[in-house]
């Protein structure tokens, strides 16, 4: 049974079916090892998929909701690969080597998505699987590489025990004073677009039009607020260990994290204060499986039932409206695309960002680091 949450806003290994796992088998989200096909592009192995997830239950889900099934129907195995943080670096690393050895990204950030795509890095749908997706799913999903996935926000979280009063936006996020307690923040690369959203909602600029800003300005937010974070979160694990063991009492998380924690035990608040964070499911060019990962993306797409499976077990939202139908109401209320969720929270600009985006990765990193 899930536990009651305040909510301040309005309101892995597994054994047989022939299925392969390497989920935290490579150090710092590596590439694998062993069956992902010949890394020649687009003619390995025709029986093993593989797919690079985010660890931990991200990556748990992945192999319970869809991999699993789909090789107990195909006879093809999905081999899932944890690389949070690292789909961009580790992709350039892979075609730079000549050795691509991963075949689909699971729900990369929409920025990385793009910088990947326009590299040339990531394939556009071909005709068969776009039409099925546009069928599925509708055009409001797709872009011309991907369809959204694991669609959450960066929320405020607080630990009711250790943190009086939770604030409700982010401008109360970044008055300390009033708002004491140890701070996380994220401190990957693949959240600078979220990142500098939300700081500049702590500069001012409503929701609405949170982007483009002054970026200097938004730099000085965070800043400010440096001294006050103990966490600079990589990963999402990360993040709930931090808020479970004390080692902050509040701060900016995926919201499906957020709910996990409440589920597990933790009392806890969450305000619907942040960015809209969609994931981005994409195939890879010239992975060593092209036709099976086809087939893997077409599978997830024709079977909402495994998807509302899915967002149960991860509270992120999915793209097929049959499986947010079948969600009971009390988790549908839980999801960023629940409409009172929804326009609480920013959206990203990713085309702004990405033409700032040396100059924002560069402040925020000497940020981080101690600048």
């Amino acid at each position: 049974m899930r536990r009651t949450l305040r909510i301040s806003a309005a309101t892995l290994a597994v054994a047989g079916l022939g299925l392969v796992t390497a989920c935290g088998s490579t150090p710092e989200g590596g590439p694998p090892s062993g069956d992902g096909g010949d890394g020649g592009g687009g003619g390995g192995s025709s029986d093993v998929i593989t797919v690079a997830s985010w660890g931990g239950r991200f990556s748990e889900a992945m192999v319970t909701a869809f991999a699993e099934p789909f090789t107990e129907e195909t006879g093809i195995k999905v081999q899932v690969v944890d690389s949070p943080g690292n789909f961009v670096s580790q992709i350039q690393s892979q075609h730079d080597a000549g050795n691509v050895q991963w075949d689909i990204l699971d729900s990369a950030a929409a920025s990385d998505a793009q910088f990947l795509y326009d590299q040339g890095l990531l394939a556009a749908h071909p005709d068969g699987l776009r039409a099925t997706l546009e069928e599925e799913l509708g055009l409001d999903t797709l872009s011309d590489y991907s369809f959204t996935f694991a669609n959450h926000a960066y929320v405020i979280a607080c630990a009711d025990e250790r943190v009086e009063t939770c604030p409700t936006t982010v401008e109360e996020f970044f008055d300390t004073e009033n708002f004491p307690g140890r701070r996380m923040m994220p401190g990957d690369a693949s959240s600078y677009s979220q990142l500098i959203t939300i700081l500049a909602q702590a500069a001012g600029n409503p929701a609405d039009e949170a982007l483009p800003v002054d970026i200097d300005t938004a730099l000085e937010e965070l800043r400010g607020i440096k001294d006050e974070v103990r966490v600079w979160w990589t990963s999402g694990d990360q993040m709930e260990q931090a808020l479970r063991q004390g080692e902050a009492d509040l701060g900016f998380m995926y919201s499906g994290r957020a709910f996990n924690l409440a589920d597990t035990g933790l009392p806890l608040t969450v305000s619907w204060a942040g960015v809209y964070t969609p994931g981005h499911t994409s195939l890879v060019t010239d992975g060593p499986n092209a036709e099976g990962a086809e087939r893997f993306l077409e599978w997830i797409a024709t079977h909402p039932e495994a998807q509302a499976e899915w967002s149960q077990i991860m509270n992120y939202s999915v793209p097929h409206p049959k499986a947010l139908e079948a969600l009971p109401s009390e988790e549908a209320e839980r999801l960023s695309d629940w409409p009172a969720n929804r326009e609480r929270i920013a959206d990203q600009n990713v085309p702004w960002y990405l033409e700032n985006k040396q100059e924002i990765d560069q402040g925020i990193q000497q940020i981080i680091q101690g600048g």
